[in-house]
């Protein structure tokens, strides 16, 4: 039967969001608080209320979708129903002491340091602090009186009411829904790395720009894989099933990264003396790889008969060419193989339950609660205390400073001190923060300007704009904040016109509180228990090392036994690690950074990280594969190995702890990006190989990071072998190789990862 062109290019068109838009996360939230206003407004019109009345609904309506970042509907209906008396009793305290400026700015700044401190209990706290904070800032914009709190109550439950309804009603997500948008875009995310990949293999040139290009796309599917983990952490339904979908999801992801660095090393080899076999070999390579990437869902690969031939334990059928092309070959195979036993309908079979219970999953359980108290509590406790006083002096200073620009009006200056904060946790994150905000603000006052003069008073055109407004403020990633408040700025400029209290003063001044906000935020993160992006990226990297050191752990207790879900739980928290660790090194890497030698460095230490997050990843998904018994000859090589890297990850805890504030004056490293890292990557023929190659890499890859930290350390009593090597050149295991120095050329381990780009 032949296919609708019409449905193709609307599935392949949805695909493609799903790609940019992970599960429709964004798009489903935009659309929610377009709806959600919308409804609540039109209720609130039918029923005659006041303008006062109408804002306050509108304003609610917005701020359930800003608060609210669960993943699972469930969540997100508990934090609803938390937030609504939340909201109506911080707005009821603040329209009390309206007439009272002096008692209702203190009471502003003790909702403020609630609104902090509750950011300790995660995304639900931080929801929540968004609703007090809100609730407050509501009040003191409508100026608020007791005589006026009956409608505005009213105003607020109808709201929460609408935004429910067009949730759980019109627009209903289910945990079956989500995790097949999520699914869909892990799909057209490996797609495009597919599409890259046997593009860079077809041209065969201009390997550096291609390589850059499919290492972005290897971060959009890696990105897909960790929203797929945090949403299985909230659903909590079934331990064993979601550490069943966590290590297919694992297994595929990894194949797809093993190809594409296969096949990097592979464009960048030059044609041996057989030139015509090699074109013809890398020809069949890249129609392997479109069949694969042409499936109708990409789990549904072709019957394994199809490629048992073609694979190592089948005669030898693929074409004549490079053992680099080969390995591709065989990377083909193991990631077919992997979409295979992932199959395309995941979410279906999750939902109903038909995916076997996994061994151990006591002890998996276990592990996850014991990892989601961990990264839910403990960690964020010391930071929200100190976060809470930056805070609150902030927004003190602001209270101040915007009061001296305008009695009226000062409450937008403690908005921009506030919200500087959020999710930022050092000196130079909130300075970066508050130059997004403030160049946002800036263009959105021109442009909203510009599009309230040209509509004039057209109250429908104004209305169509300011929705549109709306869905831009929640459609644009959190990344680009600057956008974010250029929408937000935008907004208020055309409810200004709708209200017709829009002038050009008004907005002048929106920019001067701004200003002040943000430059009371920096002043405060700079004075009131400082941390600096030096000490907040060790914080994180400390982290990153004790959860590579529980992984090290768990390999070396779990060799042989078949229960390696917790090494895949210990990888995914690796990986988000990994995530919290480049975001604290934003403010450093960033190109605005002055300082390029520091940029590079901090570039630096972000690519060590990223290669040894890949031989974790991988190490932990070969680990799985391994039969139960199986590897038990190499138990005792691979333990040692273990043992090793483990004392090399003390050892960088150790420095990381006591490093000097100054660090010594070290030449500028050259910034390689992780495909040009790992592209020189031997291939091994059993997994037992794999795990002890992935070992020995994350070992060499750690040395390299002591030398990057303290370049007069000495290596922590041994030497690594070269990264390429195999078991075969170099003995595992009977005991400490040899101590060399960390000072050097490239021609130690410790110098490998920084000399690949030479391969």
């Amino acid at each position: 039967m032949t296919e609708n062109p019409m449905v193709a290019r609307t599935e392949s068109l949805w695909d493609r969001l799903a790609a940019i838009d992970p599960g429709l996360m964004r798009l489903t939230s935009a659309m929610r608080a377009v709806l959600g206003a919308t409804a609540t407004v039109a209720v609130l019109t039918a029923l005659h209320g006041s303008d006062t009345a109408l804002l306050a609904g509108g304003f609610t309506a917005l701020v359930t979708s800003l608060a609210i970042g669960d993943l699972h509907p469930r969540n997100q209906l508990i934090t609803l129903g938390l937030g609504a008396p939340l909201f109506l009793t911080t707005l009821t305290a603040g329209a009390v002491l309206t007439p009272y400026p002096t008692a209702a700015r203190m009471l502003f700044l003790l909702v403020i340091y609630l609104a902090a401190r509750a950011r300790r209990f995660g995304t639900r706290g931080l929801g929540l602090g968004i609703f007090g904070f809100m609730a407050f800032f509501l009040s003191q914009f409508t100026q608020a009186r007791v005589v006026q709190l009956p409608q505005l109550a009213a105003a607020v439950l109808i709201a929460f009411g609408a935004v429910a309804t067009v949730w759980y009603c019109a627009s209903p997500r289910t945990t079956y829904g989500v995790l097949t948008r999520l699914r869909r875009a892990f799909d057209g995310r490996l797609r495009d790395v597919l599409r890259d990949t046997a593009s860079m293999i077809a041209a065969g040139q201009d390997v550096h720009t291609r390589s850059r290009a499919l290492e972005r796309r290897l971060d959009r599917l890696h990105a897909s894989v960790l929203l797929i983990e945090d949403f299985l952490d909230e659903r909590a339904v079934d331990q064993a099933t979601d550490d069943l979908l966590l290590q297919h999801i694992s297994r595929a992801e990894v194949a797809a990264q093993r190809l594409a660095v296969l096949s990097v090393r592979a464009a960048r080899t030059q044609p041996g003396p057989n030139e015509l076999g090699q074109r013809t070999a890398r020809q069949q390579l890249v129609g392997r790889i479109q069949v694969l990437r042409h499936q109708p869902a990409v789990g549904t690969a072709p019957p394994f008969e199809h490629y048992e031939e073609q694979c190592e334990v089948g005669p030898a059928r693929r074409p004549s060419g490079s053992a680099h092309v080969q390995d591709c070959f065989a990377a083909v195979d193991e990631l077919t193989a992997a979409l295979r036993d992932l199959g395309p309908r995941v979410g279906l079979r999750l939902e109903r339950g038909t995916l076997p219970r996994a061994p151990a999953a006591q002890q998996s359980q276990a592990f996850a609660v014991e990892r989601r108290g961990e990264r839910d509590t403990g960690s964020r406790k010391p930071t929200a205390t100190r976060q809470a006083f930056q805070v609150t002096a902030a927004s003190a200073l602001a209270i101040v400073g915007g009061h001296l620009l305008s009695p009226q009006l000062w409450y937008w200056a403690v908005a921009a001190s506030w919200v500087v904060f959020i999710k930022n946790e050092s000196t130079g994150a909130v300075l970066l923060q508050s130059l997004r905000r403030l160049t946002g603000t800036v263009i959105g006052v021109v442009v909203g300007y510009g599009l309230a003069a040209l509509v004039g008073g057209d109250g429908p055109l104004l209305l169509v704009l300011l929705l549109v407004c709306m869905f831009g403020m929640f459609y644009t990633p959190s990344a680009a904040y600057w956008a974010v408040t250029f929408f937000i700025t935008c907004t208020l400029s055309l409810l200004l016109a709708l209200l017709g209290t829009f002038s050009v003063h008004v907005l002048l001044l929106r920019v001067e509180e701004t200003a002040v906000g943000v430059a009371c935020g920096i002043l405060a993160a700079v004075l009131v228990l400082p941390t600096t992006a030096r000490r907040a990226t060790d914080e994180e990297l400390v982290n990153f090392l004790l959860v590579l050191h529980r992984l090290l752990r768990a390999t070396t207790g779990s060799l042989g036994t078949g229960t390696s879900t917790s090494w895949v739980r210990a990888a995914h928290d690796l990986d988000q690690a990994l995530e919290s660790f480049g975001k604290a090194c934003l403010p450093l890497t960033h190109p605005l950074n002055p300082r390029r030698g520091r940029r590079h460095r901090a570039r630096h230490l972000v690519e060590l990280l990223e290669s040894a997050a890949y031989h974790a990843r991988s190490l932990a998904v070969t680990a799985g594969r391994v039969p139960a018994g199986q590897c038990a000859e190499w138990v005792p090589r691979l333990t040692t190995a273990a043992d090793r890297a483990q004392d090399t990850v003390t050892q960088l805890i150790r420095i990381t702890h006591h490093r000097t504030a100054i660090a010594p004056h070290t030449a500028r490293p050259r910034v390689t990006r992780a495909l040009s890292l790992l592209s020189d990557e031997r291939r091994m023929r059993c997994p037992e190989q794999r795990l002890l190659l992935h070992i020995d890499r994350l070992d060499a890859t750690l040395i390299v990071l002591v030398r990057a930290l303290d370049p007069l350390a000495s290596e922590p009593g041994h030497a690594s072998g070269e990264p390429g090597h195999t078991p075969g050149r170099h003995p595992h295991g009977t005991g400490p190789r040899p101590a060399t120095p960390l000072r050097g050329t490239c021609t130690s381990a410790a110098a490998a990862v920084p000399c690949a780009h030479r391969a």
